[in-house]
């Protein structure tokens, strides 16, 4: 130690006094930030799960990896930053004394080692990271770094080159000056201490410029909190660890503002529902805007913004980030935020709206496909957020698309999102057993389920559209050829409400599902948990099923028909002639987003098109990174006025790999990949065909055109049909696993009741129906809803033809019981009855003008609010306000 390195040591403790206290003082900001959100439950459930995941997440970077060279660059990058750190804090030491270090670990070669490896993958990985955003550049919109902060990313990856460089000058003037060092150990620096005077200042001075290179970072990120890219080296541990056991597949469940569920039964005045405002935004959803790194992989595979739509998550994080750092007054003090918005009428945080921090058609241009969820490095939970404004939007200011009021009232009054007559889902069974086949109905043809092994859900599109009907009869003939024991419901079936729910109508979802529930428990009684085995050709239905009613005390086992199909050719139930060269046709697969990226069934489709000997031809975007057919997140039931059509868009991804048949797994994809290839192909020349994957397995186990003679029915596991009660419980929900390929060879172990919504009757013990009874199924009233109009390609409502009524049928939601008068359907804004019977009283959101459009009609403005209506501030949902809300004004 000399007078001249005493003083460079000196100076480096007192430029790191500022440094450290700025930053100091800007993460308890950060932590107060978040800490000020509203609660967000469940979050600290399996603390060593939630470790594990940090560290695998950290160290094996599975998301960083799908761009293999960045993601090594990134992982060496990460590394060099928390194990370099100890190498940065070693320059205190060497400023006052260049011969010193960390005690053991100074003179311990591989400790050396480490340190010239850091040194040497920090300086390429950030040297190639850097690279990546200038060619990229963010100028374009097509680049993922567009809306960046590309001054912010420039000066933290110039500090981190500067540091990794500084470790290397240090080490090498220590070799030049001392001596020692190894040809092998030190690598590089062996080689650059050649060059180097032997001048003990010279290694104090390195040490001080690496260390006033850190403090740069530290000031740097502590005057500009809203520096993701830098934040995010801090944050995304915590964003790792809080993330939901399964953010993709189910939605996160509706929360009040202290955690507590809410639902139609127990909502109050003063719950929060949705999030409106700043101060009603929940811990994670501020945690998630502070920690968006801006890399933009997310922006890259969104489909709204690749089709020139307003919707980029990253910005989308970013508004709301930049919209909690410029209020955090609001937030620590709620008082100033109360009479700020009373004194100027306004409520001065709102956070959706025009000229507000998320424009309406941002927020109505997300199919919640999950791409931006699934490639996301830091876990953050775009859908979920997006579905919590939603909900404020729907339940409690009633400004949503037009179009929807007519989805939701048909939800309400029909049990379908077309408005179509319920005796009209029996009307494909008939056509069906015309020609041969046999179709039992639950309720008409079987009375219990003790000689049924599989409840096939048709769902809404697979009974009213054309396409959809032509998919179930597919799929019928395959179970009847291969001797499946199922049954259908026929007019026992409502929608499932996933339209509702991911349109942001949670209180009508809740009706729905508490009344599908009840229908499935009255079906499966006496069949065990663990055995109520559903299949459905909607991956809609396949994901509300398996993976939301759960919450509702509704339990079964639901497989995708692609998965039960797989099995059965597997078990040579079913034996497809594979096409020879003369008639194999080339063809493309397009992965739905709610059974590939939302639920992991990638294979069972592709396998089946193997075993038809079909010649499969990949588009660039799939599996994991396909692209969305637009139909997701309620987009079906909403007509889209910006940008490119985004069926449109995907079906010339399929159209380029020169397929003569495009294969879809989900009648949405299917109406919406079909009016892509109308909009695309010039007329007069042969389209490519859009056919679901049961119908190209059909075709292939004919002979001479003809079904081969079918097996004898049998189940496929052995049954147990012990009478067992569903109660509810006061456990909490179980999390489902992820789908298995293909149906189980063997019975699954029955899965313990959880709770949540308990279904009507729940908590008693469900008697099979009287023999010849089945489920009382009371005459509808005829509708007076006109037969919906032809959609247009891609458009927004896939309309099938009407059909004749239908005898008896399940009344449709809000319909009237048995021996009750005709009902009249409600006018928007009315109560719904809550399941059980009870009405609640009205909602509080005051109707807007404008009457509910037929699907199909011209709609309004997406996001149009009503003249002069101010919201006010904190306003929830009384006692259920009525599950279809007031329209927007026209």
């Amino acid at each position: 130690m000399t007078p001249t390195t005493t003083f460079l040591g000196t100076i480096g403790i007192l430029a790191s006094l500022p440094a450290w206290f700025l930053f100091g003082r800007a993460a308890w900001r950060i932590a107060r930030l978040i800490s000020s959100g509203t609660a967000s439950p469940g979050r600290f459930r399996h603390p060593l799960r939630r470790l594990g995941r940090v560290l695998v997440e950290v160290f094996a970077h599975p998301r960083m990896m799908k761009k293999p060279w960045v993601g090594a660059a990134h992982w060496a990058v990460m590394v060099g930053f928390l194990l370099g750190s100890v190498v940065w804090f070693e320059a205190y030491i060497q400023t006052f004394s260049p011969a010193g270090g960390w005690p053991f670990l100074h003179d311990w070669p591989p400790y050396h080692l480490a340190e010239e490896a850091l040194a040497v993958g920090t300086l390429l990985g950030i040297s190639l990271l850097i690279g990546v955003r200038l060619r990229l550049g963010t100028a374009d919109k097509t680049s993922r770094f567009y809306g960046s902060n590309a001054t912010a990313a420039r000066l933290i990856e110039a500090v981190v080159a500067f540091e990794a460089l500084g470790i290397l000058l240090v080490k090498s003037a220590t070799i030049a000056t001392y001596g020692g060092g190894s040809p092998w150990m030190d690598f590089l620096s062996f080689r650059i201490a050649a060059l180097l005077p032997a001048f003990p200042t010279l290694v104090s001075a390195f040490a001080l410029a690496k260390l006033l290179g850190g403090m740069v970072f530290l000031i740097a990120v502590a005057l500009h909190l809203n520096w993701g890219v830098g934040w995010h080296r801090f944050l995304a541990f915590f964003t790792i660890f809080f993330r939901r056991e399964r953010p993709l597949g189910p939605l996160k469940p509706l929360h009040g503002a202290d955690g507590r569920p809410l639902t139609l039964d127990n909502v109050e005045d003063e719950d929060q529902v949705g999030v409106g405002t700043l101060p009603q935004a929940p811990w994670k959803m501020l945690l998630d805007a502070t920690a968006c790194t801006e890399c933009g992989r997310c922006q890259e595979l969104c489909p709204a913004w690749n089709t020139d739509k307003p919707l980029s998550p990253k910005l989308l994080m970013t508004s709301l980030r930049d919209v909690a750092m410029d209020n955090e007054t609001y937030l620590r003090d709620p008082s100033l935020y109360q009479a700020d918005s009373s004194e100027s009428g306004v409520d001065v945080l709102k956070l959706v709206g025009q000229n507000q921090a998320i424009d309406p058609d941002v927020l109505w241009s997300c199919t919640n496909c999950g791409a931006c969820v699934e490639q996301c490095p830091v876990d953050i939970e775009h859908i979920d957020h997006i579905a919590d404004l939603r909900r404020f939007q729907v339940l409690v200011d009633s400004d949503f698309p037009s179009e929807l009021a007519g989805m939701f009232k048909n939800l309400e009054v029909k049990g379908n999102p077309w408005g179509r007559n319920s005796a009209e889902r029996a009307g494909w069974v008939e056509e069906v057993r015309r020609d041969g086949i046999e179709v039992p109905v639950v309720g008409e043809d079987i009375t219990d389920f003790s000689d049924t092994e599989y409840l096939f859900w048709v769902g809404c599109a697979g009974a009213f559209d054309e396409e959809g009907k032509k998919t179930t009869r597919a799929v019928v003939e395959l179970l009847h050829t291969a001797g499946v024991k199922f049954a259908v419901l026929s007019t026992g079936e409502n929608c499932t409400g996933d339209p509702a729910r991911r349109a942001g109508n949670e209180f009508l979802f809740q009706m729905l599902a508490t009344d599908t529930i009840a229908t499935l428990n009255d079906t499966f009684a006496g069949v065990p948990q663990g055995q109520r085995k559903i299949i459905t050709t909607c991956p809609h239905c396949f994901n509300t099923l398996r993976n939301e009613y759960p919450d509702f005390d509704g339990h079964y086992d639901v497989f995708h028909h692609t998965q039960l199909l797989n099995r059965l050719v597997r078990d040579k139930r079913l034996t497809p002639v594979p096409r020879g060269p003369h008639n194999r046709k080339p063809i493309t697969y397009h992965d739905p987003c709610f059974l590939g990226r939302h639920n992991k069934v990638f294979d069972p489709p592709r396998a089946l098109l193997g075993a038809t000997g079909m010649e499969l031809r990949e588009m660039d975007r799939n599996r994991n990174e396909a692209f969305c057919c637009g139909a997701g997140g309620a987009r079906m039931f909403m007509e889209e006025k910006l940008g490119t059509r985004i069926n449109e868009f995907r079906t010339r991804q399929a159209l380029d790999t020169g397929a003569e048949e495009i294969a879809v797994g989900c009648p949405f994809c299917n109406t919406m990949m079909s009016g892509g290839v109308k909009a695309l192909s010039p007329e007069k020349t042969e389209a490519p065909v859009v056919r679901d994957v049961a119908r190209m397995l059909r075709d292939s186990i004919l002979v001479e055109g003809r079904l081969p003679a079918p097996r004898k029915r049998a189940f496929l596991d052995d049954p147990l049909r012990t009478p067992l009660p569903i109660a509810s419980t006061t456990t909490t929900p179980a999390t489902q696993a992820t789908p298995p390929a293909a149906a189980p060879a063997t019975p699954a172990t029955p899965t313990p009741g959880t709770t949540g919504v308990p279904a009507p009757g729940a908590a008693h013990p469900i008697k099979p129906p009287a023999p010849g009874g089945g489920i009382p199924r009371p005459a509808p009233t005829p509708s007076v809803t006109p037969p919906p109009q032809t959609p247009k390609s891609g458009g927004a409502v896939p309309v099938p033809s009407a059909a004749a009524p239908k005898p008896p049928t399940v009344p449709a939601p809000g319909a009237t019981p048995p021996g009750g008068s005709t009902p009249t359907p409600p006018r928007p804004g009315s109560a719904v009855p809550a399941p059980g019977g009870v009405t609640p009283t009205p909602g509080n959101a005051a109707p807007k003008s404008g009457g509910v459009p037929a699907p199909g009609g011209a709609p309004a403005r997406p996001g149009a609010a009503a003249p002069g209506a101010v919201p006010r501030p904190g306003t929830a949902v009384p006692k259920p306000g009525g599950a279809v809300p007031p329209p927007p004004g026209a």
